[in-house]
């Protein structure tokens, strides 16, 4: 085939060159028909439409003049005087550094022997091998290192046959015990990759871990080998860090683990020991800890001549698969650049590949008859093709002050004015439209897939790194609410059980769960005192503990049997709740067989007040339905948490007992409801328009009836409202919502340490979006509340609203719960807000 050549003898986009690309002139008129549709709509400002992998440059692409990396690759900058990539610029800067995550090879022996001394394995480690070159030296190596080494091979239907012939001979002649393992359904996990990728290295990857995983924990041996290149680990695993700054090799070490935890967790479960696999054994990377190049590999190989032939049935980039080139086809039509770029790059940077050997393999066209028969084989759209180009659009555009349309609604607009092959499956919001004298200036557009295509991927647009205003420690001020809640000694979690439309799979269901925890810090959050100075302090959790996923089967159980189970079932899940360790939150998927399934949610309330909920619940169930669409997981930007300042929370809970003020007997117990009273639909929505709204009025119906029973003109009360949001930034997450200490009536001299917790928790079930796959369960005779824990007041009274009614219920120990009962004090302040409510309803026109 011919090809054309560009600098440095490089020729230019092979891996499309027999495809059904479009001209420069039709790529234009594609882009602009599919702007001019978007601009119709009334609430776009602006739009841009870029047509991914297509090139409207006459010239060839720039390059860097160190690496060769191609200038066009996403986030990559290239200087203007000097010609040299931002990413040599920052191994310029950051070598020792970067160096310093990489050790020797005496740190690997020690590190795998010293877990298998630990686990009394048989084997020090089980090596993923492949029968190519990176893995045949590692193997060598180990055992040279005298090691005892097991070998595993996943067979994913499009290995090379001459790298399986190597496996079988260097095995037999190592004395080696090895395993070859298959997966029925990889085909569909090569298609699931490549939607949410572009790349079936992805999948391949997963299911090879999944697989020696499960082998190795079965098997007893505490460590997985991998063969992964030091410029497959830059890019992988290290280069979002870096990318922040982030140079720290212990902290990146601590959030990888953390990463390959949630990595294996949400994905396709084996068997029935994923979860402990996941836990019990480690991956190490061999290369991490060899600096060895490319000739010293295949120097090696050469004295094993009569072991290792090297295969000719394989991919250009791969020493072992075939199915390797449709990843490059598919990358680069549908990304737009060579999924190897920046990992063989990173080789050359290193000094383990020469840059004209780096450019050989970048450049050199796949086979593209084969590839094409490849992607029918396992189900893929050719996006080659006249009807896959929508598969390559990526639509940007800002919507007007005021405007509400977002990318659902624009989606729909696009589908009714354009052809269905010219739908844009990629869609981004952008605040403004980068332009240089009108011309979009396209380097600086966000690639809609940034994060895609990363074997061990933190971030589902979140990252298990992040952490907001962190100080030195890692740690950040706790918020208001937060700070109330934990010096209160309160543990309240809040419940709620939502329908399905139908029966989802709990791995969607986990992934869904894990793209929201990730999205949202609140809900990896744990709580300590500082020890230097005793402060209230916030730190990020592991996400892999903050996502715990469960699911029961009520199946076989009669309906009726479902309200006390569901009530047991809410309070073992608060009881694993642990704000220390930053697990906030449990889910359950409930099956019941042929009914619709049913989700149960519990999360504590330093992660979620009541506003919380229904932006928990949108994400929560867009982040399903992308799932479950095979899409990669978009959710809104949240709003930052607020800080504590000076005073909020505190109250005047350190105040002692002021002369005409109400003082209640000290509790002597856990507190118990005492009762119940549920005020009319009516009378609920009349005390809302009360001024200061129902708390208050609830607060004014304690103070006359408790200094009726216990004496006393005035009454100091700890008040949280959550259905107080006035102010409240929009996709606010977390506790933010503080109590504040009132004393009624205004006005009344001194000061008394607060009698009475009022808390109005609203309605969570209101919260649930209109339109979503969830509704609020309606199940007789079911109570998710809880009592309330912990906390510093003898009388707890909490509101909360069910279809527009609401309730109080009053909480309290001996020997108060018995006085407020035979004064009958509840019922009074019941009947005390149905006259104020009517009264508010005569006098209201």
């Amino acid at each position: 085939m011919a090809q054309t050549v560009t600098q440095e003898g490089a020729p230019q986009d092979p891996a499309a060159a027999d495809s059904d690309l479009p001209s420069a002139e039709g790529i234009r008129l594609i882009e602009r028909q599919v702007e001019t549709a978007l601009a119709e709509h009334p609430d776009v400002l602006d739009a841009a439409v870029v047509f991914r992998g297509g090139t409207l440059e006459d010239a060839p692409p720039e390059l860097c003049v160190r690496c060769g990396m191609d200038g066009r690759y996403p986030g990559l900058e290239l200087d203007a005087d000097s010609g040299v990539c931002s990413l040599c610029t920052m191994y310029d800067e950051h070598r020792e550094e970067i160096h310093g995550y990489f050790g020797d090879v005496d740190a690997f022996t020690a590190r795998v022997r010293e877990r298998a001394a630990a686990a009394g394995s048989d084997y020090d480690c089980l090596l993923l091998f492949s029968g190519g070159k990176d893995s045949t030296y590692v193997l060598h190596q180990l055992v040279r290192l005298g090691l005892r080494v097991m070998t595993f091979t996943f067979d994913n239907g499009f290995i090379s046959r001459t790298a399986l012939e190597n496996v079988e001979t260097i095995t037999k002649a190592l004395g080696i015990e090895h395993v070859t393992s298959t997966r029925a359904d990889q085909n569909r996990i090569f298609v699931q990759s490549l939607k949410e990728h572009k790349s079936v290295c992805n999948g391949c990857f997963r299911s090879l871990l999944d697989l020696a995983n499960q082998l190795a924990y079965e098997r007893g041996i505490p460590s997985i080998v991998t063969g992964l290149s030091r410029g497959q680990i830059i890019d992988e695993r290290l280069l979002w860090f870096y990318r922040q700054g982030d140079f720290d090799a212990e902290r990146i070490e601590e959030q990888l683990a953390v990463g390959r935890q949630i990595y294996h967790r949400v994905g396709d479960q084996i068997g029935s020991g994923s979860d402990q696999a996941v836990d019990e054994v480690e991956v190490v990377d061999y290369y991490r800890y060899s600096d060895v190049t490319k000739d010293d590999i295949r120097a090696l190989l050469a004295e094993t001549s009569q072991l290792w032939s090297a295969p000719k049935d394989t991919g250009f980039c791969s020493s072992n698969c075939m199915i390797n080139d449709v990843g490059v086809y598919v990358h680069k039509l549908e990304r737009g650049f060579h999924n190897y770029e920046s990992p063989t790059r990173w080789e050359v940077r290193l000094g383990h590949l020469a840059r004209a050997e780096a450019d050989a393999e970048l450049r050199t066209p796949v086979n593209i008859h084969r590839v094409k028969s490849m992607l029918a084989r396992i189900g893929y759209t050719d996006p080659g093709t006249r009807e896959a180009l929508g598969n390559r659009l990526a639509a940007y555009f800002v919507v007007r002050e005021g405007a509400t349309a977002g990318e659902s609604e624009l989606r729909a607009a696009a589908a009714a004015w354009l052809p269905e092959f010219l739908h844009p499956e990629h869609w981004v919001q952008l605040a403004e439209i980068p332009r240089s004298r009108g011309v979009v200036t396209r380097r600086e557009l966000p690639d809609p897939l940034d994060g895609a295509g990363k074997r061990l991927q933190l971030s589902a647009h979140g990252s298990a790194a992040r952490a907001t205003a962190a100080d030195g420690d890692g740690t950040a001020p706790v918020t208001a609410a937060q700070y109330a809640l934990l010096e209160s000694g309160r543990t309240g979690a809040r419940a709620l059980l939502l329908d399905l439309d139908d029966r989802p799979e709990l791995v969607d269901v986990r992934r869904a769960v894990l793209a929201v925890v990730l999205h949202h810090e609140a809900l990896r959050s744990r709580f300590a005192r500082r020890e230097a100075d005793g402060q209230w302090r916030r730190g990020m959790a592991a996400a892999a503990s903050a996502v715990p996923v469960a699911a029961i089967d009520l199946t076989r159980r009669p309906e009726q049997d479902e309200p006390a189970l569901l009530r047991a079932l809410g309070r073992r899940l608060r009881e694993r709740l642990d704000p220390a360790a930053g697990t906030l939150a449990q889910v359950v998927l409930v099956e019941r067989g042929d009914r619709p399934a049913r989700l149960l949610l519990v999360v504590h309330e330093l992660a979620a007040d009541t506003a919380s909920w229904r932006v928990l619940l949108e994400d929560l169930a867009s982040a399903l339905a992308q799932v479950r669409a095979d899409t990669p997981v978009t959710l809104p930007p949240t709003a930052p948490a607020p800080e504590l300042s000076s005073g909020d929370g505190t109250g005047a809970d350190e105040g002692a007992a002021a002369d005409g003020h109400t003082v209640l007997p000290a509790a002597e117990g856990p507190p118990a409801r005492l009762d119940g009273t549920t005020l009319s639909v009516a009378d609920s929505r009349a005390l809302t328009d009360a001024p200061g709204g129902t708390a208050l009025a609830v607060a004014a119906a304690l103070q006359e009836a408790l200094g009726a029973a216990f004496g006393g003109t005035a009454l100091t009360l700890t008040v949280t409202d959550h259905t107080a949001t006035a102010g409240r930034p929009e996709r606010l997450i977390g506790a933010a919502t503080a109590p504040r200490t009132v004393t009624l009536p205004a006005g009344a001299a001194g000061e008394a340490r607060p009698a009475v917790a009022l808390t109005h928790l609203g309605d969570a079930a209101a919260s649930v979006p209109e339109g979503s796959v969830f509704r609020a369960a309606g199940v007789p005779g079911l109570s998710l509340e809880a009592a309330p824990t912990g906390g510093h007041h003898p009388l707890e009274v909490v509101l909360h609203e069910r279809d527009g009614a609401l309730t109080v219920d009053w909480w309290s120990a001996d020997p108060l719960s018995r006085e407020l009962a035979a004064s009958g004090t509840p019922q009074q302040v019941a009947n005390w807000l149905t006259s104020h409510a009517q009264n508010i309803q005569e006098h209201t026109p």
